[in-house]
This record gives structure tokens, C-alpha cells and sequence, in this order.
């Protein structure tokens, strides 16, 4: 059964009043706009699992995840590169960014391209293997620190500029493939593209320190950039999470549509 469609207002896009359409509209492939009110796979007094939240779909909107996984790895190593209590080795950042921040990301990756979203599947896909991939670089049992040190023919101190000068190789090619997802972040949301911009910035910075390894003041902005990340990813988990049981306490603050 169709229903006319009313194009949202501004603030309604932006997720700061209430969608005229919904809860929820789709167009067919005829070109026609329609309505449900029952979302696929779930029932609005569905309770096959008590104690949790009721399933409105097959498959489980995988944004929250991605969102946590980065912004929790991300906040941590923010910390570290600020040396928040004076903690200089930030080694701990590892026991998060494997676990979450690769591992999470991947499985958000994997639910987003079942899902169907490209987009989602492709940013949780990369923030997955840069944050994976930075994280096996420091560690100790993986040896590539190591063979840095072996190729500078025992000397440790050349052997780890070495080190950091390939690394800035990675983090700042890793900010190319996310500059492209930003270009497509076009029909995302105010924090994810926000978030993005911000890593790029970071990525940059903690590139060049690297690079002339070491310019503390450049490590302790990219921190604070990632820091920032981390806040704002946490939010955008906290404000889907919310409104997918249909609690609009927090707005999502989708970009405008292009009707």
C-alpha cells in the first residue's frame, strides 16, 4: 500500500525532529514510496528473548559496533600518545586495539556487507585492518621492530628510527583509502564523517612525528585528535543503540538527503 511521501525538513534530516515518514520508508523498484510498520523479521510485540532488546530485523545493525571497536582503540591510544599519568609506553593499547579495534571491526565489517552496506562494510572493513596492523607492528613477538634492528646491523637506536620511519609510511598511506570513504560519506552522518576528517588529520600528524621521530608536540595533538574520535564515536553508538528501541534521546544527525 503506498503513502505520499513528505520530504523531512532540515532539522528532521539531521535527526533533530521527528521523520514525517516514519517509522521507516522504502522505495520499490517501480519508483514508488512505501511505508512499513513492521520492520522485517521482527513483530512490534515480539518477546522471543526476554530480558533483551526485541529483533526488528534478521540481521543486527552493525553501526554500534564499528562505532565502539574504533572509538574505544582509538580513545586508549589517545591516551597513551598524550601520556595521560605519565604512562609513556602505551603498550596496553594493544589488549584493546586486537581484540576491538580489529577483531570488532572485522565483524561489523562482515554483518555490513550481509546487510547490504557498502559503505558500512567497506569503513569498518579498513579501520579494521589499520588498527589491526598498527597494533601487530609494536608488538614485541611479532619481530618487526626487530628486523629494524637487524638491518641496522645490531644498532638499536638506528635500527628503531628505521622502525618509526616505516611506520609513518603506514599511517600516512592509511589516511588515503579513508580520504575516499570520506568523499562517500556524503549520505552518512554528521559524526562518522566528522570522525573521519579527524583520523585523517591524525593520521598526518602522527606521520610526520614518525617521520622526524620524535616531535612531541605532534604526537600529543594527534592524541588529543584521537581522543576526540573516541568521544564522538561512543556517542553515535550510544545514540543508535538508543533510538533502534526507539528511545530519540540522542540524535543521530543523519546528513541531508538528496531526494
Amino acid at each position: 500500500m503506498t503513502t505520499p511521501y513528505r520530504v523531512p525538513s532540515l532539522k528532521a534530516q539531521f535527526g533533530l525532529a521527528e521523520d514525517p515518514n516514519a517509522p521507516a520508508h522504502i522505495t520499490t523498484s517501480a519508483g514508488h514510496k512505501l511505508t512499513r510498520t513492521i520492520t522485517p523479521g521482527g513483530h512490534e510485540l515480539d518477546s522471543t528473548q526476554p530480558g533483551f532488546p526485541v529483533y526488528h530485523r534478521r540481521i543486527a545493525n552493525p553501526v554500534p559496533l564499528m562505532s565502539i571497536a574504533t572509538g574505544a582503540s582509538l580513545m586508549i591510544l589517545g591516551f597513551g600518545l598524550c601520556k595521560i599519568r605519565n604512562i609513556e609506553n602505551y603498550t596496553i593499547w594493544y589488549t584493546v586495539g586486537l581484540p576491538l579495534g580489529m577483531v570488532g571491526n572485522f565483524t561489523a565489517s562482515m554483518f555490513a556487507f550481509a546487510e547490504g552496506s557498502t559503505f558500512l562494510a567497506t569503513l569498518a572493513g579498513t579501520l579494521a585492518g589499520l588498527l589491526g596492523g598498527l597494533a601487530i607492528c609494536f608488538l614485541p613477538w611479532a619481530g618487526v621492530q626487530a628486523s629494524y634492528v637487524v638491518g641496522a646491523a645490531g644498532n638499536i637506536q638506528q635500527g628503531t628510527l628505521d622502525f618509526y620511519t616505516a611506520v609513518s609510511m603506514v599511517t600516512l598511506v592509511g589516511m588515503v583509502p579513508l580520504f575516499c570513504i570520506l568523499l562517500a560519506s556524503l549520505r552518512s552522518s554528521v559524526p562518522v564523517t566528522q570522525s573521519i576528517t579527524l583520523i585523517i588529520i591524525a593520521l598526518i600528524l602522527e606521520g610526520v612525528n614518525n617521520l622526524q621521530y620524535p616531535r612531541p608536540a605532534l604526537q600529543t595533538a594527534g592524541g588529543v585528535i584521537f581522543i576526540i574520535v573516541g568521544v564522538t564515536l561512543e556517542y553515535l553508538a550510544v545514540a543508535v543503540m538508543l533510538q533502534e528501541e526507539g528511545l530519540k534521546l540522542l540524535p543521530v544527525m543523519p546528513l541531508p538527503r538528496v531526494e
